[in-house]
């Protein structure tokens, strides 16, 4: 944090607070529970949803770093979770050429987490820095939670990260593989596939509109799946539109 945050970062909670279309993008995460973050000091400025709802904790649990607390409810094996996404985070900020770095859009999902009551929630993560410092570091995050039970499946998680408006950067991190990759989750004929799937165009008229087999089509869909982890090709199409892929 030192070495992206040499000099002292003062938040102004309620500047940011009173902003109203940071109050209406904070409002439209519907059904999450969203941070408003001071990233050099990791520390919770704001609070938006139910907590206690989504892990069955109150905010009285909590106690004075509800951030360190939430950290702490993923498995044990995903432990470290939060500090190597940050991590990741920035090491792709050292890399990425100035201009790209003032529009960017940070995902992870297939993390587990435990509530309360000992359900194993996999959560999607959803990042978009708010304010910059004068390196376009990020000093101030929208951090919002989601819970995708129903779409993710397996024991890994992937992370993703774009950078840029109209020439974009993409970086995706694999866990089962330790590994980032600078090229989108779906490739573009992946992508064309997806779109005629989203479209209810069965393998048979994919495959005579591509001009391409059977197999092959099916062969992307598989890919598809296994790669970003998802239970079948209806949480694929849910997913990524999530992220925007589609």
């Amino acid at each position: 944090m030192e070495r992206f945050y040499p000099d002292e970062v003062k938040i102004d909670d309620k500047k940011y607070l009173e902003k109203s279309g940071l109050i209406n993008l904070i409002n439209n995460q519907q059904g999450n529970v969203t941070f408003l973050i001071d990233v050099k000091h990791l520390r919770v400025v704001h609070v938006r949803g139910s907590v206690l709802k989504y892990t069955g904790y109150s905010p009285a649990e909590y106690g004075d770093n509800i951030l360190l607390k939430f950290m702490s409810l993923f498995v044990p094996e995903q432990r470290s979770f939060m500090s190597d996404f940050v991590t990741w985070i920035l090491s792709i900020e050292k890399n990425v050429p100035f201009e790209y770095k003032s529009r960017q859009f940070i995902s992870a999902w297939g993390m587990r987490f435990f509530h309360k009551d000992g359900r194993s929630i996999r959560c999607y993560i959803n990042l978009i820095p708010i304010e910059f410092n004068n390196q376009n570091n990020p000093t101030l995050i929208m951090m919002s939670f989601q819970e995708v039970s129903h779409l993710v499946k397996g024991e890994d998680y992937c992370m993703r990260g774009i950078f840029g408006e109209d020439d974009k950067k993409v970086f995706v991190y694999y866990s089962n593989e330790d590994r980032t990759i600078d090229s989108e989750i779906i490739s573009e004929r992946e992508r064309e596939v997806l779109q005629y799937i989203s479209q209810g165009l069965d393998t048979k008229q994919i495959a005579a509109e591509m001009k391409i087999s059977n197999n092959t089509v099916d062969n992307h869909r598989r890919n598809m799946l296994a790669r970003t982890g998802t239970k079948d090709t209806t949480a694929l199409i849910q997913l990524c539109r999530m992220l925007g892929v589609i």
